[in-house]
């Protein structure tokens, strides 16, 4: 996964999409038993360190015990990010379309009928906005953020 976000830090610092507008991002957690809420704060810690600005609010729908969390984070800017968070029974992978004012990057892992070597993703670290994507679950209401 690092390697994922030096390419993709890289390709924004060379303004080669120009500033990112929107982020699709989808995780396929394989497995039974794991609480969904970590990887969808993981997923919008990503998003947050590629948009240019800061987070004002989270939407968040589904079940964290259950099989799919959706976050959609509006950002200061503009920017906006709907991510998705999946259990599934087959193998953990992730899709990426960010898009920018001037292009777009996709990523997929593993690469399909194309997988060869492909490492699956494992997000690990910390996660942000925990509480407001745990807030909007509970709620079913948009959560401000603050700061």
């Amino acid at each position: 996964m690092e390697l994922l976000k030096k390419s993709v830090q890289s390709v924004l610092e060379k303004e080669r999409i120009g500033s990112p507008v929107f982020l699709r991002g989808v995780f396929h957690i394989a497995g039974q038993g794991t609480n969904l809420l970590p990887s969808a704060a993981e997923m919008a810690a990503l998003a947050n360190s590629w948009m240019p600005s800061a987070p004002a609010s989270v939407y968040a729908q589904g079940d964290a015990d259950g099989t799919q969390v959706t976050v959609m984070i509006h950002y200061v800017g503009g920017q906006m990010a709907v991510l998705s968070v999946n259990r599934v029974d087959v193998e953990t992978a992730i899709d990426i379309m960010l898009v920018g004012n001037k292009g777009v990057i996709y990523h997929e892992t593993p690469m399909g009928r194309h997988y060869l070597n492909a490492v699956p993703p494992n997000l690990g670290g910390t996660g942000e906005l925990v509480d407001a994507i745990g807030q909007a679950l509970e709620s079913g209401q948009p959560i401000t953020v603050e700061g």
